[in-house]
């Protein structure tokens, strides 16, 4: 089984990236749409790094991000997941301290639950203070093979 994605991109950068199963052989595709150049540029870069990354032959992304229409605290809490290095977990508990409000371990979480561009902004590195995986929103099976991924090539 292969794994398709969909990028939507902006002017400034990758706005959302979801995923599904595929099971044709067919080569994975970012989807094309009526965007301008630099738009099409984010998507199509995008598109290499995330299939490079889930090779293992990728550790960061350097497509920007359009975060505009999320909130402060959203935007926040995506920005400090975003400097996890690879192959590195944090707590939910460390992400609220890093964005400033460290009463706010749930809503860190949740904030992450909707994180519209999982791996290139990695969430999966997010965990429980006990340790435990917590949620992800591609799945607990996903986060278990993004953080095997980059456990096994961390010191490669």
């Amino acid at each position: 089984m292969r794994i398709g994605f969909f990028i939507d991109t902006t002017e400034a950068g990758v706005k959302r990236v979801r995923f599904q199963a595929k099971e044709s052989r067919a080569p994975l595709h970012p989807r094309q749409g009526a965007e301008g150049a630099r738009a099409r540029r984010w998507k199509m870069t995008a598109g290499k790094e995330l299939r490079a990354y889930l090779a293992g032959r990728l550790r960061s992304f350097s497509v920007p991000c359009d975060l505009k229409e999320l909130s402060p605290f959203t935007r926040a809490v995506l920005r400090t997941a975003a400097e996890i290095p690879y192959g590195e977990v944090r707590s939910y508990r460390w992400v609220a301290e890093q964005a400033e409000r460290p009463g706010a371990t749930r809503a860190v979480g949740n904030a992450l639950a909707r994180n519209p561009i999982p791996i290139v902004i990695p969430c999966h590195r997010v965990v429980r203070s006990d340790g435990g995986l917590g949620g992800y929103s591609l799945g607990l099976k996903w986060k278990r093979r993004l953080l095997r991924l980059e456990t096994q090539n961390h010191n490669r």
